[in-house]
């Protein structure tokens, strides 16, 4: 797997650079929109329709339970949901900037950095995680662009990275606890520590 991605690494860096067009660009950054659309659901919905024939999704993706002969599974297993380990769909708030973008007649690279929020309620502060993605892109005979590589990983957040101020999601985080929440108490509570 990392081989591939060495090899198509160096295949983008080896291509002389061509001009880009804005059509092209456009079409790319509707096939990363649409794919954090898919995967920014709570219950995953693989975005397979926008992979290209042979593609690879080295990215968190998708823990699901593994269908097995009725006598072997229990029915809650069976019937049991997809699991969803993108940022996108983790996260209280998502966003994400294409940092850059290289296209040539039949490929193109699309750095992503995802950033992902969350609330700690024990701190009464919002944090973020982040990860960094590398999109490889192929151009079919019909124009469409597909996704031949997508890769994720969750790394350190660099300085110039860093989202400051931070997004407020106190009340957003209390509204989805409801009743079993207690924002005063919470509150106190951070104070003593």
């Amino acid at each position: 797997m990392r081989l591939l991605l060495i090899l198509l690494i160096g295949l983008f860096t080896a291509l002389p650079a061509l001009a880009q067009t804005s059509e092209d660009e456009t079409k790319i950054r509707a096939v990363i929109a649409d794919w954090y659309k898919y995967v920014g659901e709570p219950v995953a919905d693989p975005p397979w329709g926008l992979m290209a024939p042979g593609g690879v999704d080295a990215g968190p993706g998708f823990a699901e339970i593994p269908r097995q002969p009725p006598e072997y599974r229990s029915a809650a297993a069976y019937d049991g949901p997809r699991i969803n380990n993108e940022l996108a769909a983790k996260a209280m708030q998502f966003a994400y900037d294409i940092d850059t973008l290289k296209i040539d007649p039949r490929f193109a690279k699309v750095w992503v950095w995802e950033r992902g929020y969350f609330y700690a309620w024990a701190a009464q502060k919002t944090y973020e995680n982040a990860a960094s993605t590398l999109f490889v892109l192929e151009k079919h005979d019909d124009g469409r662009w597909l996704i031949l590589l997508h890769d994720a990983n969750s790394q350190g957040i660099p300085p110039n990275k860093i989202t400051d101020p931070l997004p407020d999601l106190r009340a957003l985080y209390y509204s989805r606890c409801g009743s079993a929440c207690d924002p005063e108490a919470d509150a106190k509570k951070a104070k003593e520590f």
